[in-house]
């Protein structure tokens, strides 16, 4: 009989239940190899010995005879019976079968009778113990049928080497068949696939030259690349305005309820500051651009922010000098910060006067106010300064444009002049939003009126920050599902369908999608319009329906490399049109959505230096399905929006990404190292920084000292958040210590010739406002201020001597003594150079309150 091979084997099962017949279960081979311990199916027949049992097969020793059987039954209808067989002898490595045979009626051994024919005999090996690393099961499968592989020649890459491929082997086994013209139905088959050949090739060489960064054409490949070895290709970033709006009512707007754009080109008519979105349907959308509050949330507006006088506390002919971060505003600090419940206040009706543009604004000065201006100012708020006429001319047409400064209030003080009775309010913000520029408040008007010129420059409050980017809502369907897969675990059991979802990457109808850096809601005014391409996020998320996990949301990420299997991420990638596709995870690196899972995104279209417009572009607020009613609002832009970038190139990514990772440290194993560390993470609060190694007799200490920017004595802030930092970076081993820069203090002689016609006293105020360390009234430093000096500068006699020399008024100049002030000469004068260590920085304070921190003598000789 031929050796079936089954899967399932139902015959055992059913020989166990039927108490007619019998059979063999398994055998084990006992240590000693002489005794087989075997299983029957179910129980044991009643009359059976050592004269039924034979033992064939064998290569080395063969007739291995049965000398003992003893059986073991039981009564439990679920143990099995089995006897234990005692041999002659232990067999060798080979095959040995057990069989049960019985004598029939002419005395010959045949099969027994009692036992199933398919369970009368038990395969087995005496060495089944012996030590071994195979499975000693043997896996017995139907292999397929063996098909002869045709001969295929790799040279055929293009549609005519496979047509004549093709046409060679239809030669070869079908050679009545020469039939060779077009309209053949064999000929049509053949260019068929000649063709889908030449498309596939193309698509494995186009897959080929995409997996390498220096090959790769695409800049979807370029950018997984460039990710691979932790370079970022930016897709640019979205460009960032200042927004003012000037009203004539205090009034709230809801968050999502408006946004802004610029005057449309070529309208035939003027549009209203404010529009609705069926105001903007015949015009298309292409002749302006869109900003959307970068924050949205609800705006509260008041009429007193509109315009802010500066007040000069009863002095004429005033400015704010360059660099200055204070200022005093008339007007009273309001106490209860709760919005208005109405629209409109009481007292907002009285009469208005208007500016040479036609914006309302409050009565002039020389009109009875009965109600000073109510403000609601609170840290954090912004302030736009703006220069409104020319100072010497007084003509709003000449006010200089540049003379524009947004400031994010650090205080917000509320004060009254007791001169006067005149509430103030006296604000302050952060150095970095110091201003650039001295502003004028009031100056003395053109002859021959020569009247004084009030309020030269203006505050504006209702300062919103916006970016440029249209919102969009697009559905993108549902995921597809793979064709269902079934797989029949048992026979009668009904299989499990597995509903797998395919590949999922919708690509978004509109474009460019806008990218833009996260806020940060505590920086200065200066920082909140300066983004970095490279951490610019695409301002796209997606509504997933249904939800599962019971949040909706899935959220756009630069990649998948830190997300969890259960993060609703994804990515969205630019291709070469501009066009964004986005990629989800694989339940390892992000969450993949499950298949009919229907996605809705909501985006932004908008990005690079389209939005960078200029000042006064943006005019135009629209709402969204609202009106206002008895309100007039101005809208501007007094500063042109900034920080709108293109995208990287490809080719600029293929040429920097292979040594990015090299040019950012991210270990310190050298002096230099922990210094441009510094520099590199705390350049916005230092000048610079120098360190050194020193052996302390049992280990290298790293001393890092700091420049600040701007004074002479290190915040211990700062020093903590530097060490806490350099820990992360620092080599095993290495001790560490952050200190401020030593300060040398210096002692300089001058001997001074003042020219005839010059008074000393001017030449001698001159030369001390640059030797100084202050910042002066131009806007210029001092020679010694800390900005200017750093570690390890010199100081050389002739510096000295060409500064001083070019102050009006000095005919000669003279050093006679330039040393420090701890230690006395040391040949300086003659070297020409007070030599400094690296670590050192020269300090010059002539503060006679605090001699020791550095004395100039000045002796002023000749002028009058």
């Amino acid at each position: 009989m031929n050796e079936l091979i089954c899967r399932d084997l139902d015959r055992r099962e059913a020989v166990r239940l039927d108490h007619r017949l019998n059979g063999l279960d398994y055998l084990e081979v006992g240590p000693d190899q002489l005794t087989l311990e075997v299983y029957f199916l179910g129980k044991a027949p009643r009359q059976l010995d050592e004269n039924n049992l034979r033992i064939e097969g064998g290569e080395r020793i063969r007739g291995i005879g049965v000398v003992a059987l003893s059986m073991a039954r039981f009564r439990e209808p679920e143990l099995d019976d089995h006897m234990v067989v005692t041999v002659d002898r232990a067999g060798d490595f080979s095959t040995y079968t057990l069989r049960v045979v019985a004598r029939d009626a002419s005395g010959e051994w045949q099969p027994h009778p009692d036992f199933d024919p398919r369970f009368d005999s038990i395969a087995f090996s005496f060495k089944v113990d012996c030590p071994s690393g195979l499975d000693c099961q043997s896996v017995q499968l139907c292999p397929p049928e063996l098909k002869s592989d045709p001969d295929i020649s790799y040279l055929a890459k293009d549609y005519e080497s496979f047509r004549r491929l093709i046409l060679d082997r239809m030669a070869l086994v079908m050679p009545e068949w020469r039939e060779r013209h077009a309209p053949d139905i064999g000929i049509a088959l053949v260019e068929l696939l000649a063709y889908t050949g030449d498309y596939l090739s193309y698509y494995q060489d186009a897959v080929a030259t995409e997996a390498y960064l220096a090959t790769a054409r695409q800049r979807i490949s370029v950018r997984r690349h460039a990710r691979l070895v932790d370079y970022r290709l930016h897709e640019g970033c979205n460009a960032r305005a200042w927004v003012c709006l000037e009203t004539d009512s205090d009034l709230s707007l809801a968050a999502g309820t408006f946004y802004f754009i610029t005057q449309p080109a070529d309208t035939p008519q003027p549009l209203d500051s404010v529009l609705t979105k069926a105001d903007l349907s015949q015009i298309p959308d292409h002749l302006y651009q869109v900003f959307e509050p970068l924050r949205p949330k609800e705006l509260q507006l008041y009429r007193d922010h509109s315009r802010i006088s500066f007040y000069t506390w009863g002095d004429a002919e005033c400015c704010l000098p360059k660099g200055g971060t204070r200022a005093t505003l008339e007007g009273e600090l309001a106490v209860d910060e709760t919005p208005p419940s109405g629209s409109c206040r009481p007292g907002d009706q009285k009469q208005q006067t208007a500016d040479p543009d036609g914006a309302p604004q409050p009565e002039g000065k020389a009109a009875s106010v009965v109600q000073p201006p109510v403000l609601h100012l609170k840290p954090g708020d912004i302030l736009l300064f703006q220069e409104m006429m020319g100072p010497e001319t007084g003509h709003p047409g000449d006010a200089d444009p540049s003379h524009r400064h947004a400031v994010r209030l650090a205080t917000v003080t509320a004060g009254r002049d007791p001169l006067t009775g005149q509430a103030v309010v006296e604000i302050t913000w952060a150095a970095e939003d110091a201003l650039p520029f001295p502003l004028c408040l009031s100056s003395l008007g053109p002859p021959p009126d020569c009247a004084l010129l009030e309020d030269v420059s203006l505050a504006f409050g209702n300062v919103l920050l916006v970016d440029h980017g249209a919102r969009v809502d697009e559905p993108l369907g549902s995921v597809p599902a793979e064709k269902p897969q079934a797989c029949c675990r048992e026979r009668g059991l009904p299989a499990d369908t597995l509903l797998a979802p395919e590949i999922y990457r919708p690509m978004l109808g509109q474009g460019p999608l806008t990218f833009s850096q996260p806020l940060n809601d505590t920086a200065p005014a200066a920082r909140l319009v300066l983004q970095d391409p490279r951490q610019a996020l695409p301002q796209v998320r997606l509504q997933g329906q249904p939800a599962p996990a019971g949040d909706p949301w899935w959220l756009a990420q630069p990649d998948l490399l830190e997300s969890g299997a259960d993060d609703q991420h994804f990515v969205a990638e630019i291709d070469d049109s501009g066009r964004a596709h986005l990629r989800f995870g694989d339940d390892v690196f992000g969450e993949q959505p499950d298949a009919g899972m229907a996605f809705t995104a909501l985006y932004r279209t908008g990005n690079g230096p389209a939005g960078n417009v200029g000042a006064e572009a943006i005019v135009h607020l629209v709402l969204r399905g609202i009106g206002l009613s008895g309100a007039a609002i101005k809208v501007r832009n007094p500063l042109p929006a900034r920080g709108g970038t293109s995208p990287e190139p490809v080719a600029e990514a293929r040429l920097l990404a292979p040594q990015a990772f090299r040019q950012e440290l991210q270990r310190a194993i050298t002096a230099e190292d922990y210094a441009a560390i510094v520099e590199r993470d705390f350049g916005d609060r230092i000048q610079r920084a120098v360190a050194r190694l020193r052996w302390t007799g049992s280990w290298y200490e790293v001393l890092v000292a700091v420049d600040p920017l701007g004074r002479d004595i290190v915040d211990p802030q700062l020093l903590a958040d530097i060490t806490c930092r350099l820990h992360r970076f620092r080599r095993m081993g290495h001790d560490l210590v952050v200190t401020g820069a030593r300060r040398v203090a210096l002692d300089i002689e001058l001997i001074v010739c003042v020219l005839p016609h010059y008074l000393r006293g001017h030449v001698e105020a001159a030369l001390l406002d640059l030797f100084s360390n202050r910042l002066l009234p131009d806007g210029t430093s001092g020679l010694f201020h800390p900005d200017r000096l750093s570690f390890g500068e010199g100081i050389y006699v002739s510096s000295l001597a060409a500064a001083a020399q070019a102050v009006v008024g000095v005919q000669n100049v003279v050093v006679t003594r330039l040393q420090r002030l701890s230690e006395g000469p040391n040949q300086e004068l003659e070297d020409g150079v007070l030599p400094l260590g690296s670590d050192e920085i020269a300090r010059l304070d002539n503060d006679p309150s605090r001699p020791e921190n550095g004395r100039l003598t000045l002796d002023l000789r000749g002028g009058r």
